[in-house]
């Protein structure tokens, strides 16, 4: 196979994860958030609260390292 078709395959698969692991996870916070919500207690909603804050931090320290360290320019 050619270098550049797997690079291709390489960058649409890393795409797709980053999609799936974003999308994952809106659908275990909305179900979590669906269950506390319906017969809310402090416990429930301190659960879903804290899952909605824990399950979004893998997508966000990815994002973060691709960025790179960023320099602000002086104004």
């Amino acid at each position: 196979m050619d270098a550049s078709f797997i690079a291709a395959i390489r960058m649409a698969l890393s795409v797709l994860t980053d999609r799936i692991l974003t999308v994952s996870a809106l659908l275990m916070t909305f179900g979590l958030a669906s269950w506390a919500m319906y017969a809310p207690s402090l416990e429930r909603l301190q659960i879903a609260g804290g899952f909605g804050i824990i399950v979004y931090l893998p997508s966000l320290i990815k994002e973060r390292r691709r960025e790179g360290p960023s320099k602000q320019e002086p104004e």
